[in-house]
């Protein structure tokens, strides 16, 4: 036998580049004039060697053992030839109370050998699938396509929607529910008879994934529809319907369509007070469904956290919107009034300008309705600023509200420190601002006086506790040492604080 010899090109090349750079390290390390040249042409030939070396071609072989649509037509060609040697109802495609035997079935071919099948308890056959038998040949493949046909299960295609839950739904639901996903969701549904038959086959289906289940358009739906539809998902624990969905209009005439980005569905059977609000002032985010009742478990933003939603998202330059949320969340919890005013660092009231008195009014109205209500006077104690000039800003800290010029102590009075001597920078006449303050809330129908002075802590005079702290908060506060009488008041504190 004769040999021919061929020249291996790319060795050609690796070999003679590698020539060339050997060649340019001597001539780098003899310092020869064309060392640089010679180092160059060889990297860049072996670049170019490399780069044509990596394009290069492997076989790929086809697994020509996985199961296609012809191996099932074939399945279900075999277990149709079970049912008719058993006698077995058709409709329900294997499943039924005649005596049967045991069936050995081909999943290459679809051919079956039914002679030493045994019947089981209940009737049904047992059925073994030979997947490692090639050889036998089909006779009957047109037929099972066919009933493949019939079935809806032809193809496993992107179309087709299979949920093994909903056989527990009646034929008529089941009909009703086939037509409604092809209709709005462009989704086959499995016959309902071919369900058992799923259920069993051997080859498990995939079940889709629900939260890609979308509209492409609107579409007009009625309420039982509706219903229909929450009855289904609920059976499958599917809570997420209106993540893409969104339905609106009337009982009368409904409609069903894709969610717009940023939407959200909220619940219509709210407070007709939160309605409102809502339409007022998201009516483009938040899209109110028919006050339908079945509709309320598939809705998320509903009840209370809708209105934590509403306090989340509000805008509190908005003085319509905070007044309105206001009124709304007063029924409700201290803590979810809190979160709302969580959103003011302070609430500035000018007293000379009056700038921010709406702003005041409705932190004291809030304030009022709290259930604690020492909860809502330390609110507005944390909250409220008042500038009283150019010069001079305070807060609730500030007031004095003892009323006596002269504090004693001991038991029989015989010490005594002048409130004035306490307090030099104007703090006593703090509570005068604050006393005219809340005459022009009465005046306004606020809220009641008795009320007003809860709130503002000033329905009780002070004790000699709080004197004390509020001392200690503004000698703090203007960074100054006690003078005598701030030193004796503190020593006659501590000495008969307990008597």
């Amino acid at each position: 036998m004769s040999k021919t010899k061929k020249l291996d090109i790319f060795n050609l090349f690796y070999s003679g580049a590698a020539v060339v750079i050997l060649i340019g390290v001597i001539a780098k390390l003899l310092e020869w004039p064309l060392q640089d040249l010679l180092i160059t042409g060889g990297l860049a030939i072996e670049a170019v060697v490399f780069g044509v070396s990596a394009i290069k071609f492997v076989e790929v072989k086809k697994d020509t053992e996985v199961a296609t649509e012809a191996t099932l037509s074939k399945v279900a060609d075999g277990l149709e030839g079970i049912a008719s040697g058993a006698k077995m109802n058709a409709s329900s495609l294997g499943i039924g109370n005649g005596s049967g035997t045991d069936a050995y079935i081909n999943i290459q071919t679809g051919n079956g050998d039914y002679s030493n099948a045994q019947s089981l308890n209940n009737g049904e056959k047992n059925i073994s699938i030979d997947i490692n038998n090639p050889n036998i040949t089909a006779n009957n493949g047109s037929h099972s396509l066919w009933q493949l046909e019939q079935m809806d299960i032809l193809s496993i295609a992107k179309d087709l929607f299979f949920q093994p839950t909903w056989d527990r739904l009646s034929s008529e639901e089941y009909t009703r529910l086939s037509l409604l996903f092809k209709r709005i969701f462009d989704k086959k549904l499995p016959n309902k008879e071919a369900l058992p038959f799923l259920l069993q086959f051997p080859i498990k289906l995939p079940v889709p994934e629900l939260n890609k289940l979308v509209l492409e358009k609107p579409h007009s739906i009625d309420l039982n529809d509706i219903e229909l539809l929450c009855n289904a998902f609920s059976m499958i624990n599917f809570n997420s319907f209106f993540e893409n969905l969104i339905i609106e209009g009337e009982s009368d005439s409904l409609q069903i369509r894709p969610k717009s980005q940023g939407e959200i569905q909220i619940f219509g059977g709210e407070d007709e007070a939160v309605i409102s609000h809502v339409n007022n002032y998201y009516n483009k985010k938040l899209i109110v469904c028919p006050n339908i009742e079945f509709l309320e478990s598939s809705i998320k933003l509903k009840g209370q956290s809708l209105l934590e939603y509403l306090i989340q998202k509000i805008d509190i330059k908005n003085e319509n919107e905070l007044n309105s949320l206001v009124s709304l969340i007063q029924p409700y919890s201290d803590e979810l009034k809190k979160k709302l005013w969580t959103k003011f660092k302070k609430i500035k009231f000018n007293y000379e300008t009056s700038d921010g008195y709406s702003y005041l009014k409705l932190l004291v109205q809030s304030a009022i309705s709290f259930s604690n209500i020492y909860s809502g006077a330390q609110l507005l104690k944390e909250l409220l600023e008042i500038t009283i000039n150019e010069n001079k800003s305070i807060g609730l800290e500030d007031v004095v509200n003892y009323n006596a010029e002269i504090i004693y102590f001991g038991q029989k009075n015989e010490y005594s420190v002048n409130l004035n001597e306490l307090f030099v920078n104007g703090e006593l006449e703090n509570l005068g601002f604050i006393h005219l303050i809340i005459e022009k809330l009465v005046a306004d129908n606020v809220a009641a006086k008795y009320n007003l002075l809860q709130v503002f802590n000033l329905n009780e005079q002070e004790s000699k506790k709080e004197v004390f702290d509020k001392l200690n908060y503004h000698l703090t506060k203007t960074n100054t040492s006690p003078s005598g009488a701030q030193l004796a008041f503190v020593l006659l504190y501590k000495q008969y604080q307990n008597s």
